[in-house]
């Protein structure tokens, strides 16, 4: 794992969470997953996590948990769910799902991983035990790269906001027991907690 000396993850409030709204709409617009004054439906209902560069003092990566009834999260509204996964998610209560979405950061800042952990925690801590997700092609097989197959397809693929996306489920008490079991070093990594992981940032 690189470094975290220079940069400070946590939740992002106040200005902070302006500036993670910000690198969101700038990202996604770069990379033409959204369109020029496209409205993001979901802000006021999501909860950013950021990753803050601290020697310039500034957010370089983002991603967030949307907190809605499970039938308007995005993924659930706008994918075709398989029917057995759809009546495990509707099980589920509200308090146990959240989606994660506006997963980016800038280039060279290797940060993803550290996202990934601090939002584990954050669901650790609030009885979450299951993220959904629709996640471009490219992004969801590079997850389940790292993360050993974690990201569990839901559903069918389907062009979304510009790019191949595909609808997937994370079983957060399942994923963490996979992980430890075939690879334990970031099975540790994910548990560390300090100082950095869940401090507010302001």
């Amino acid at each position: 794992m690189k470094s975290e000396n220079h940069y400070h993850f946590g939740v992002a409030l106040t200005k902070i969470r302006e500036e993670a709204i910000q690198l969101h709409r700038r990202r996604y617009l770069e990379v033409g997953f959204f369109q020029k004054g496209e409205k993001d439906l979901y802000e006021q209902d999501s909860l950013y996590f950021v990753a803050r560069e601290t020697t310039l003092n500034q957010v370089v990566g983002v991603t967030r948990l949307i907190f809605k009834p499970i039938e308007q999260l995005p993924t659930i509204k706008n994918f075709e769910i398989y029917e057995f996964d759809l009546v495990q998610v509707t099980k589920l209560e509200k308090s146990q799902l959240a989606e994660m979405s506006a997963f980016t950061k800038l280039p060279k800042h290797e940060v993803s991983v550290h996202l990934i952990r601090t939002i584990f925690h954050y669901s650790k801590q609030q009885g979450i035990t299951h993220w959904i997700a629709c996640i471009d092609d490219r992004v969801f097989r590079y997850l389940n790269r790292i993360f050993s197959s974690i990201f569990k397809e839901i559903g069918v693929p389907k062009v979304y906001l510009g790019s191949v996306t595909v609808p997937c489920l994370v079983d957060l008490p399942k994923a963490m027991k996979q992980i430890k079991e075939q690879r334990p070093k970031l099975y540790e990594f994910l548990k560390e907690e300090n100082e950095q992981v869940m401090e507010a940032s302001r």
